[in-house]
């Protein structure tokens, strides 16, 4: 069963099992937790009805309403075991407004395998892995391997955004149509997965991680204990 966590004022809610600590915002009607994305990384910030619910895990992620609040990069450290070798990850996620592009190539330094995510259920996502992504990784991260994902793939079956998407005359991106952008761009691979599903979230950061260890052993050969910088 999922933790519950007591809210000032006596409310209790079924806390999210990919949150963190509720808390009762000031005179407001809803609560607020952290939790995290498809990698565990950025902050989001959960409002939920202030009453008391049943909440379930899928319940309650279908009706939480994200709100991202960006920053220019976040850094945080993890590790994988690939074969019987264990991996330090450190993982750099970046911001993509246009109001970081001057700051945000101070996070390539020193990158060993680079993560390009796109939704798709949103086609200008799509579109922007060649026509802005590309070019800059390529810019500042030239030979470094990359890695295409396209994220929110349970979304292809939602009623909704399914509706929202055909009243503009558009339809989801397709799984061949992510392989022909991860040939376009020369990556290594090209990965889908689902943050809301926990489906496919462990095998990115492995394949991920092999190909950035192969690099590295061309590069500059084994190590004892390997860390990788991801991007």
């Amino acid at each position: 069963s999922l933790p519950r966590t007591a809210v000032p004022g006596g409310r209790i809610h079924e806390a999210l099992q990919l949150g963190e600590l509720l808390t009762r915002v000031p005179g407001a009607a809803y609560v607020q937790t952290r939790a995290r994305n498809c990698w565990g990384s950025r902050r989001w910030t959960a409002s939920l009805p202030c009453r008391p619910s049943e909440l379930c895990e899928s319940s309650a992620l279908l009706e939480v309403v994200f709100q991202y609040a960006p920053s220019v990069f976040e850094k945080y450290t993890t590790s994988v075991t690939v074969g019987k070798k264990e991996v330090t990850l450190n993982l750099y996620d970046t911001a993509g407004q246009e109001d970081y592009d001057r700051l945000r190539p101070l996070s390539y330094q020193n990158t060993n395998v680079v993560l390009i995510c796109y939704d798709v259920m949103n086609p200008t996502s799509y579109d922007n892995v060649a026509a802005k992504w590309y070019p800059e990784v390529n810019h500042f991260c030239r030979g470094v391997p990359l890695v295409l994902i396209g994220c929110k793939t349970d979304l292809r079956k939602d009623k909704e955004q399914l509706r929202r998407l055909r009243a503009a005359r558009q339809e989801p991106i397709t799984y061949s149509q992510g392989e022909a952008a991860c040939k376009e761009i020369n990556a290594q691979i090209y990965l889908e997965c689902s943050a809301k599903c926990r489906e496919n979230i462990e095998n990115v950061f492995k394949e991920a991680t092999t190909i950035a260890l192969n690099a590295m052993k061309k590069a500059k050969g084994h190590r004892k204990r390997k860390v990788c910088s991801v991007l």
